[in-house]
């Protein structure tokens, strides 16, 4: 699924749009995940950056993102980090960056240390992820970031219900002529 957010549901979803290459239920997309997250296996982020490097010309030509865009990788809150050792999402959007020249900006920090939202029912996701994010960057350096970098792509690894990826967005000052996309490599 990859596109812009329909008028109806603009109040509701905080994006642009949102784009991403495969379900989650596909097997080797999700075995691809689950390595490169839970065993450590990093040089899977380079795969999965290749296949979601060709839906981002849905947003714009790779050389118009390579000028105007930057990834924001999910933010995972500190214990979390601590005890995996790094973050996926951030291994991706370098990954990307690397190939394809968008900047990475970590302008975003977990404020709270969220239950994991695999665990979790759907309908609870949304409120297990309410304000877990924090610009980490003054209001001012964001609006003087957003002069030349008018395009924010937030990057997941799985989005299901779309909740973190929304509660990221939200934690973002809303700017006229500033696009803020989602993306993900696996969605559901």
């Amino acid at each position: 699924m990859s596109g812009r957010t329909c008028i109806e549901c603009a109040d509701d979803i905080p994006f642009t749009g949102f784009i991403s290459t495969h379900q989650y239920s596909t097997h080797s997309i999700q075995r691809g995940i689950e390595w490169l997250k839970f065993k450590g296996i990093r040089p899977l982020a380079e795969v999965l950056a290749g296949l979601l490097i060709p839906k981002l010309t849905t947003i714009a030509s790779i050389e118009v993102l390579a000028k105007r865009a930057i990834l924001v990788p999910v933010p995972l809150h500190k214990r979390r980090l601590l005890h995996r050792g790094f973050n996926q999402s951030e291994d991706i959007a370098h990954s990307i960056s690397a190939i394809c020249s968008i900047e990475v900006k970590s302008i975003l920090t977990r404020s709270t240390a969220t239950a994991s939202q695999a665990h979790l029912p759907h309908e609870l996701r949304a409120q297990n992820m309410h304000n877990a994010f924090a610009l980490n960057i003054s209001p001012q350096e964001y609006i003087e970031l957003t002069k030349t970098k008018s395009i924010i792509i937030i990057l997941d690894d799985v989005s299901t219900t779309g909740a973190t990826l929304i509660s990221a967005a939200h934690a973002l000052p809303i700017l006229p002529d500033t696009e803020v996309w989602g993306a993900a490599i696996a969605r559901g």
